[in-house]
């Protein structure tokens, strides 16, 4: 006879309901499937499954009411009392689902399916079959698009720890639900050798969870590769042989790299003679043609429908402009005025100018301030120790989401997390045109967002009371008068924003090591360079009289999705040189405007070899642009 399966006990410690345990996969999956930031795991014993909801209770404490409250500082009339610092309040898990009224709760259709260009479909193949893949392509040609599409078949392909998502840096990390490459590898500053790190990793009890990651995963995803020394790459791959005792390039592990080496460079570091270190790109680690091929490109744009546009984009990222080019770019120096009220937003070089900018302008609104202070928790590290409260402030200030949000009326804000896909989403923005509870919104018919993140993909997904189900922390708001921020977008559409959660995941990309719960806003009369990466930006404002370094400048240029809402201060001087027939920038401004001669040589040497072995036919690019475009 069949053996029959042994039971299995599902413990949910965050999903649709409250904390609790299920046996049966089926029973289970609908309190956690397509849910954002779901934690469950399957046990053999219910004393198991027990014992980690347990450990769990900061994380599940997080929907406490008191948390919602505490953010809400400042917009209420009377005192509301604040939760301690390091999130330890009274465990509390969500309440039971209440009938909301539908008009109130912005509930979207379905996600739509994404369609992929045939220079992103040979990509995806190849990734598909297992292959290692380096693809890139200037601003706006869908790298980000197509790597959420690689992360989706990964994700529905393997186990959680066969994949690791990860970017060079914080925000990027943040963006495709991934960590820090340097938080998933476990190598801190990564300034220990090789040999010492692998023996401490091999021989130390208390890293056998890092052990067992780097020897489980299958595939490495790292996002904005540009930004990745390399020193640091060769470091990696390195640790990869030796801890999986694999001679394979890598040791073994697919990669999947995606960046832009024109944009963005890596950061120069210091010796320990605290002698400044020049960066080198991650194209000239000793190991990269060992790891990678050549690089699969991306040429057709999406972001700027105007073709003129995208040519003077590309044009200005290699320094070789033709007259005509120059000659436009010198007429986006103007005025651009919008009748809504809604300002272009102005890139700067430094964080400290963008604090200085929107701090000044928040000033000279007149009425009420409205303070949102955040909800932050510890979770825990690889080791299942909850992380100190030091290093949990070190973690969330990374985040794009502050610890304090001061809004006025007329505030101009911009989205941090996708409300409606292609619509609304991170990037958009919008002004703060008024406080409202959610009493006065339904009675003003004023719709209350979700993130697309945390609503439910399917329209007729409906509770019992045939009412759309909503997320916890949107259920809270409705019990209480809180005031929320009411927000008009440049597409005239007004919606009350409610505090969200976001979180930064340890190594193994499942456990959480802090979270925080805050508004998915930000002052945006002004934003950094470096966190409007990757983002599509409907209005800007640009200055290269600033000091911007190598490669800044294009990205700055190329958050724009057209000319008509893109303007330029202080374009560049130029020499015309008769043998090119191009104009050159002035080397001072070719050091604001184009990218590192570095990244120019390189990608001369292999775009040209790279594009021939990544012929992509011409008849199935027409057919393309005419059905989409």
């Amino acid at each position: 006879m069949p053996k029959a399966a042994a039971m299995k006990y599902y413990a949910v410690a965050v999903g649709r309901d409250a904390p609790n345990i299920y046996t049966s996969w089926d029973e289970c999956s609908k309190k956690v499937s397509r849910y954002p930031k779901a934690l469950h795991r399957s046990f053999k014993t219910k004393e198991e499954a027990e014992r980690w909801l347990e450990s769990k209770a900061d994380i599940t404490a997080l929907y406490a009411p008191e948390n919602l409250r505490s953010i809400a500082r400042g917009t209420q009339s009377s005192p509301i009392p604040i939760g301690s610092d390091d999130g330890h309040q009274q465990e509390e898990t969500p309440s039971t689902k209440q009938t909301v009224r539908s008009p109130s709760v912005d509930v979207s259709p379905p996600e739509p399916k994404v369609t992929l260009s045939p220079e992103q479909s040979k990509v995806f193949a190849k990734v598909k079959e297992g292959g290692n893949v380096f693809f890139t392509g200037s601003a706006g040609t869908g790298k980000s698009v197509l790597l959420r599409e690689i992360i989706k078949l990964k994700r529905e392909r393997h186990s959680f720890d066969a994949i690791a998502i990860t970017a060079s840096t914080g925000i990027a990390a943040i963006n495709i639900g991934g960590v820090t490459l340097h938080s998933w590898a476990g190598i801190k500053l990564g300034d220990e050798p090789v040999e010492k790190f692998v023996k401490k990793v091999l021989y130390q009890k208390t890293l056998r969870p890092l052990l067992d990651r780097w020897r489980k995963v299958k595939t490495l995803i790292i996002d904005e590769i540009s930004m990745v020394d390399a020193s640091l790459f060769d470091y990696l791959e390195a640790i990869a042989r030796a801890l999986r005792g694999d001679d394979e390039p890598f040791g073994g592990i697919q990669l999947v790299l995606c960046g832009d080496f024109c944009q963005l460079p890596p950061v120069s570091g210091k010796d320990k003679k605290g002698q400044v270190v020049p960066a080198r790109f991650a194209f000239e680690a000793k190991s990269w043609s060992s790891c990678i091929g050549l690089p699969m490109m991306l040429k057709k744009v999406f972001r700027q429908k105007d073709q003129t546009f995208a040519n003077m984009l590309n044009e200005m990222r290699y320094g070789k402009m033709q007259e005509s080019t120059v000659r436009i770019f010198k007429t986006l120096d103007r005025k651009v005025t919008y009748t809504d009220g809604i300002e272009p937003t102005e890139l700067y070089p430094t964080r400290r100018e963008v604090a200085g900018a929107n701090s000044w302008r928040l000033e000279r609104l007149t009425g009420e301030p409205q303070t949102y202070e955040a909800q932050d928790h510890r979770g825990v590290d690889h080791r299942g120790q909850t992380i100190s409260y030091e290093k949990m402030i070190d973690l969330l200030d990374k985040l794009v989401a502050p610890k304090s949000l001061e809004l006025k009326v007329g505030a101009q804000v911009m989205l941090i997390k996708n409300l409606r896909q292609g619509v609304l989403v991170n990037g958009s923005i919008g002004q703060v045109v008024d406080f409202s509870t959610p009493r006065e919104a339904i009675e003003s018919g004023t719709k209350i967002a979700e993130v697309e993140s945390d609503k439910l993909h399917n329209q007729n997904s409906q509770n019992q009371n045939g009412k759309p189900n909503i997320n916890p922390v949107t259920e809270e708001i409705f019990k209480h008068d809180w005031k929320w921020p009411v927000v008009k977008f440049t597409n005239g559409e007004r919606l009350v924003i409610t505090p969200v959660d976001f979180t930064i995941n340890n190594g193994d990309g499942e456990t959480v090591m802090a979270r925080r719960l805050q508004l998915p806003l930000i002052l945006a009369w002004a934003l950094s360079v470096h966190k409007s990466q990757g983002q599509t930006l409907e209005r800007v404002r640009v200055d290269l009289k600033r000091t911007f370094e190598k490669g800044q400048a294009y990205v700055a240029l190329s958050r724009a999705t057209n000319m008509d809402h893109l303007q330029v201060l202080n374009f560049a001087k130029e020499k015309y040189d008769p043998l090119s027939k191009c104009w050159n920038l002035t080397l001072t401004d070719m050091h604001r405007v184009m990218a590192h001669p570095m990244v120019l040589a390189w990608y001369g040497e292999h775009v040209r070899t790279a594009e021939q072995d990544f012929d992509i036919d011409e008849e199935e690019i027409s057919a393309f642009n005419e059905s989409h475009w």
